[in-house]
């Protein structure tokens, strides 16, 4: 071993994956060989096809040739970034055909993260490669960084943000019963709750993305009534529901609808969605169906407002995204990707029917029949 390889990113990290898309044969084994030398692991495809196919296996870098028989490149990177499991991966152009400026441009307009000439020194590729893998992990500390504190803050801010509002609603109680000051005193705390109220749930969900993120949770598994989840969620909404103007309907099973799981999250998941109804509902009404099929809880929570694009229908689902608006919808982005990620720790799925200016039906699977261990 060379005494300089110890330190070499490269012989200090877990093996990097590189998927080497290429349809002329002697290139596609000349740069898979470099790669190979330079202590990658190498996936091979010959086409847009097989690359889209193989991606879905997330390597940690596709690079990718532009000029393919079946699909090209920019059509290929096109597709990786508008497909959710594939939207944040590495992909870089490297074409010994298409060099002009032209090319260049496209090529990055499309997604791709770096766009290479050949004919490109084995070393200068090499070493653009670990540049490139330095940038994401450097965002990827970022990321680490920001819920870590996350998570510490809200850890912090639980206890205090609780007796402060204990406090505040024993007060309320306290001037209902003055007759002379009691009145106008209540209507200046009330308001108060509300916010607090509004507070404790945005530190539980930061809590919780942080907690996600790191995948640091453990679900409290028990028989839960999704029914009844889903009929109490309900009640609880009605207020904001009316406060907003939507009619909030409910159509529910005469039997309960039985299955494992963690409640309170499935509690937040229900609210999620019906928060979200209500918030882009533009006044119109709102309705709530839960069923059963084919072995799934189905939970449907349609309403009848302004609609999502559809370039926007997966991004939704991500970490304080929103969807481009007027101004009028405040939020960080949270509830729908807290929703998707409790459907999926317990092995269901969120999806999403909407078209702009059209309304929007979020639909959540759940298996009524898990019994492996969460």
């Amino acid at each position: 071993m060379n005494p300089s390889d110890s330190q070499n990113p490269r012989h200090t990290r877990p093996a990097v994956t590189v998927l080497n898309v290429n349809d002329d044969p002697a290139t596609l084994y000349l740069l898979s060989l470099t790669l190979k030398q330079g202590g990658y692991q190498v996936l091979e495809a010959t086409g847009g096809r097989e690359a889209l196919r193989l991606a879905q296996g997330r390597p940690d870098l596709v690079l990718l040739d532009v000029h393919m028989p079946d699909i090209d490149g920019y059509e290929v990177c096109r597709r990786l970034r508008s497909d959710e499991p594939t939207h944040d991966l590495l992909i870089a152009h490297l074409s010994s055909v298409s060099v002009q400026r032209e090319d260049r441009v496209r090529g990055l307009a499309q997604g791709a993260d770096a766009y290479w000439t050949r004919p490109l020194a084995e070393d200068e590729l090499l070493a653009n490669i670990e540049a490139l893998l330095r940038l994401q992990a450097r965002a990827q500390d970022a990321v680490r960084a920001r819920d870590r504190f996350l998570r510490i803050a809200g850890h912090e801010l639980r206890t205090p943000l609780t007796v402060l509002r204990l406090n505040l609603e024993r007060a309320v109680e306290m001037v209902k019963g003055d007759a002379d000051a009691g009145g106008s005193m209540q209507k200046r705390l009330e308001p108060a709750v509300r916010q607090l109220t509004r507070l404790q749930v945005l530190v539980e969900s930061l809590a919780d993305v942080s907690r996600l993120s790191a995948q640091d949770v453990t679900l409290l598994v028990d028989t839960v009534d999704l029914s009844q989840v889903v009929r109490e969620q309900v009640e609880r909404f009605q207020v904001p529901a009316r406060s907003a103007s939507v009619a909030l309907a409910v159509e529910l099973p005469e039997v309960p609808v039985l299955l494992f799981g963690d409640r309170r999250m499935l509690e937040q998941a229900v609210g999620h969605l019906l928060s979200n109804a209500i918030k882009f509902g533009e006044d119109r009404p709102a309705k709530v169906r839960l069923s059963t099929h084919e072995g799934h809880a189905v939970l449907a929570v349609e309403d009848q407002g302004v609609g999502i694009a559809p370039e926007d229908q997966a991004r939704i689902f991500r970490r304080f995204e929103r969807v481009p608006s007027s101004g009028r919808f405040e939020g960080l982005g949270l509830g729908l990707y807290l929703a998707q990620e409790i459907a999926a720790a317990h092995e269901g799925a969120l999806t999403v029917k909407s078209a702009l200016g059209q309304g929007a039906c979020f639909e959540l699977k759940l298996p009524l029949n898990r019994t492996q261990r969460y």
